[in-house]
């Protein structure tokens, strides 16, 4: 474990970065790119006071990235810094193949205390920093949606029926949104214990499951697995409003122009939705010289500094500071607007998320049970039955 220690003697090497690519974005040339010139604009900001620095950034699948870092581990070139999202930094962390920091109150006092509460481990210390928020929105084509975003679930299927073409995934991760308008996010939380469900409880389900299974009878609403097949069509103009993550409008900025549309996700009748933000996390590799290490722990206090937090969200208009002292200049943007809507309403849904969302087996027992129900082998009533013993069983079962 390192703990941090600013030191006084002048920084000088090379810092090599690891960032992940989330599975609901592509690996494509475009996205490197960007993800390099993010990081330029960064290096520029941090050589101003370190100008002996230089960084080398490598981008991996986040699926992907254990086995990659334990193959460059053996061979002793394992990365100084990894830039990923929470769940994998604790998996990663897990299979001991990043090591666990420790910092100063008065740097994690600037960060929002959910966040840490979601990497912090047992005996106090952080799988690492969070530094980035990537919020879950709705995207759409303004051509086809001149009046904006529906700003309700009920809305969402009237207008599939008259048409719109709507693009929802499969994966629980990327559905879940539509759980809290419907009244089934705290269903989903009490199907967690021990103790059965009651009455109301289970129909907050069953209506949940009930909405999704008609959902998917539209004509006019497609159910993906992957989250990047729903934002490839509708760059391509085949869908018309998904649900997106805010790391996927850059893309969607060059395919579609003016013509894309940003809002925050719909509720419904029994509340507001609630929507799964990913935090982007700074991680600590293995194989870093002292001097290596003292870069790296220097890389993560700048990157919650309130200016570097503000020009990155500024200049990328895709990401959220972490820095509870930034606020969002919401005014000049109705993008950003949307996001910070998003992220207040994950905060408010964050006990179910950190409980239900963080576990493997727990999403994949779920994801098994949705896809029955999509495809009409369950009623909504007999998975509403099922769903809390899936659940049980999944939570209580040791990570894979």
């Amino acid at each position: 474990m390192q703990t941090y220690d600013s030191g006084g003697s002048r920084l000088w090497g090379t810092v090599y970065m690891a960032a992940g690519i989330n599975s609901d974005e592509q690996l494509d040339g475009g996205l490197r790119q960007r993800a390099a010139e993010a990081l330029d604009r960064f290096s520029e900001d941090f050589r101003e006071l370190h100008p002996g620095v230089k960084f080398q950034l490598m981008t991996f699948p986040e699926d992907k990235l254990a086995r990659q870092l334990r193959f460059r581990q053996q061979g002793g070139l394992g990365p100084d810094l990894l830039l990923v999202n929470s769940r994998t930094a604790l998996e990663l962390h897990r299979k001991q193949l990043v090591q666990s920091v420790r910092f100063p109150p008065e740097l994690l006092q600037q960060i929002d205390p959910d966040m840490l509460r979601r990497v912090r481990l047992d005996d106090g210390s952080l799988v690492g920093l969070p530094v980035l928020q990537l919020p879950q929105l709705a995207c759409f084509n303004r051509e086809r949606l001149p009046a904006g975003s529906p700003d309700s679930l009920d809305s969402l299927l009237q207008l599939s029926s008259r048409g719109l073409r709507v693009g929802l995934s499969t994966n629980p991760i990327h559905l879940f949104w539509t759980a809290g308008g419907l009244g089934a996010a705290e269903a989903l939380l009490a199907a967690q214990g021990a103790a059965p469900l009651n009455a109301e409880q289970k129909q907050s389900l069953e209506r949940w499951l009930a909405w999704l299974q008609n959902a998917s009878l539209q004509q006019s609403i497609t159910f993906q697995e992957k989250q990047e097949e729903l934002v490839r069509q509708l760059a391509e103009g085949d869908l018309d409003w998904i649900s997106c993550r805010s790391s996927n409008i850059a893309l969607l900025r060059e395919k579609l122009g003016a013509a894309l549309g940003v809002a925050s996700l719909p509720g419904g009748p029994w509340g507001e939705p609630t929507p799964i933000n990913r935090e982007r996390v700074l991680v600590f590799g293995r194989n870093s010289s002292p001097a290596q290490q003292r870069i790296a722990r220097e890389v993560a206090r700048f990157s919650v500094n309130p200016r570097v937090q503000r020009n990155l969200t500024l200049s990328t208009l895709i990401l959220l500071p972490v820095n509870r002292f930034v606020p969002a200049p919401v005014a000049s943007s109705a993008v950003l607007a949307a996001m910070v809507r998003s992220a207040e309403q994950s905060e408010r849904s964050t006990p179910v998320i950190h409980g239900l969302m963080s576990n493997n087996g727990a999403e994949k027992a779920l994801s098994a049970l949705l896809n029955r129900v999509l495809f009409g082998e369950l009623s909504p009533r007999e998975a509403a039955v099922i769903l809390p013993a899936d659940l049980g069983a999944a939570l209580h079962r040791s990570p894979p």
